[in-house]
C-alpha cells in the first residue's frame, strides 16, 4: 500500500485530515456482516473473509470460500487509494468508503498515519495487543489528550486483566488431554520405528556374521525396555 493522500480538499476543505477510528461494528459496510448482533460476532465474521488465509485459498481456487468485496477493492487499489483532507466522523468515513467501494475500517487503519488529528478509543492506545497493531507507528512526538482521564486506570486495569471461568478451565483441561494423547500416540509410532530400524540395522550385522542371534536378542531387548520406559515418562 502506498501512502493515503490529504493534499485534496476534501469534507470541510480544510487541508487538515481529521479522522475518527472505532471498531468494525462500528464501521463496516458489508451487508451480511452488518447482520451480527454483537462485537465479537461482526469481528469474527470479517477475519473469516480478510484473513490472509482465507485469501490465499481463494487465490488457488476462486470461490471456493466468500471474501469481502470491500476490503478486495481496497487492497487491489493499492497506491490508488487517496483519501482528500477535510473533517471525517464515522458516518462520513463509511459513506465515502461505500461509494469509493473500499473497506472504510481498513481504509482509516492506513489513513490514520497521515492524519493530523485522531480520535479514537483509550484502547486503542493502552492496551498493548491493540495499540500494537493500530498505534505503533504514530509519530513520537505526537500531542496526545485523554478524555474524561479519570477512567485512565480502569481501562489499563481490565486491559491488562485475564477473565477465568469454570467453562474456559474445563475446555482447557479437555484440549490438554487431547494433547497428552497426541503425545503418547507419537512416542508409541516412534518407539515401533525404531524397533524396526533397530532390526533391520542387526539383521544387516548377523547376516554379514559380524554378531550372533543370541547377541541380536539381548540388545533388542535391552532397546524395547528403554524405548519403553521414555514412552511412560
Amino acid at each position: 500500500m502506498g501512502p493515503i493522500c490529504n493534499g485534496g480538499k476534501g469534507a470541510g476543505g480544510s487541508g487538515v485530515l481529521a479522522l475518527c477510528l472505532s471498531s468494525r461494528r462500528n464501521m463496516c459496510v458489508h451487508e451480511r456482516v452488518l447482520e451480527e448482533s454483537d462485537r465479537e460476532a461482526v469481528d469474527a465474521a470479517c477475519r473469516s473473509m480478510t484473513a490472509s488465509w482465507v485469501l490465499e485459498k481463494v487465490k488457488q481456487n476462486p470461490g471456493s470460500l466468500e471474501t469481502c468485496q470491500y476490503y478486495d477493492n481496497f487492497q487491489s487499489a493499492g497506491e490508488a487509494t487517496t483519501m482528500p483532507s477535510g473533517i471525517y466522523d464515522l458516518d462520513q468515513l463509511k459513506k465515502w468508503g461505500k461509494q469509493r467501494g473500499w473497506c472504510p475500517y481498513y481504509l482509516t487503519r492506513q489513513a490514520i498515519n497521515h492524519a493530523n488529528v485522531l480520535v479514537y478509543n483509550y484502547q486503542y492506545m493502552l492496551d498493548p495487543k491493540v495499540a500494537k497493531m493500530v498505534s505503533k507507528e504514530l509519530e513520537s512526538e505526537s500531542i496526545i489528550v485523554f478524555d474524561e482521564a479519570h477512567n485512565i486506570d480502569s481501562v489499563c486495569i481490565e486491559a491488562l486483566s485475564v477473565t477465568l471461568n469454570e467453562q474456559g478451565l474445563e475446555k482447557a483441561t479437555r484440549s490438554l488431554g487431547r494433547l497428552s494423547s497426541e503425545v503418547n500416540r507419537i512416542k508409541k509410532t516412534d518407539n515401533e520405528r525404531l524397533q524396526q530400524e533397530y532390526q533391520n540395522l542387526v539383521n544387516g550385522l548377523i547376516d554379514q556374521g559380524l554378531i550372533d542371534q543370541a547377541a541380536n536378542n539381548i540388545g533388542l531387548a535391552s532397546v524395547s525396555d528403554s524405548t519403553q520406559a521414555n514412552c511412560s515418562t
